[in-house]
């Protein structure tokens, strides 16, 4: 059970995905559904739908990030690039990468208010990096 699809990744982050091919982000995206069904559980939601719009959305983001993540670590996706004298930019693919897992988060906690109904929220593991975007 999925998601989201290649679709809907390629949708929100474009096809330059570097190194990673379909089958690359299918495993992504089946990754990402595994950590999202595992903070669920974490938090006592067990029963989850086949489909749902912040899981989707959650799905997505978690993916996006895995995507930058390896584009980064590929340099398929520089943090900064000169061309000559006059031509340069900069990024910060780990704060792109963040920034989605808070989107993804968020997301998550938007399905747990909606499935728990009592204010449940996803908290991310004290050691996770993406912690002090909450």
């Amino acid at each position: 059970m999925a998601y989201c699809t290649t679709d809907d990744v390629y949708l929100e982050a474009g096809t330059a995905t570097g190194t990673a091919v379909e089958a690359d982000i299918i495993n992504m995206i089946i990754r990402s559904d595994e950590e999202i069904t595992s903070k669920l559980r974490a938090v006592g939601i067990i029963d989850l739908p086949e489909s749902d719009i912040d899981l989707k959305t959650a799905s997505i983001q978690f993916t996006i990030a895995k995507i930058k993540r390896r584009q980064a670590e590929e340099l398929s996706r520089p943090g900064s690039l000169k061309l000559g004298n006059d031509i340069a930019f900069t990024v910060n693919p780990e704060a792109e990468s963040k920034a989605a897992e808070a989107k993804g988060y968020a997301a998550l906690d938007l399905y747990a208010n909606y499935a728990g109904g009592s204010g449940v929220v996803i908290v991310p593991n004290a050691d996770d990096p993406y912690l002090e975007l909450r």
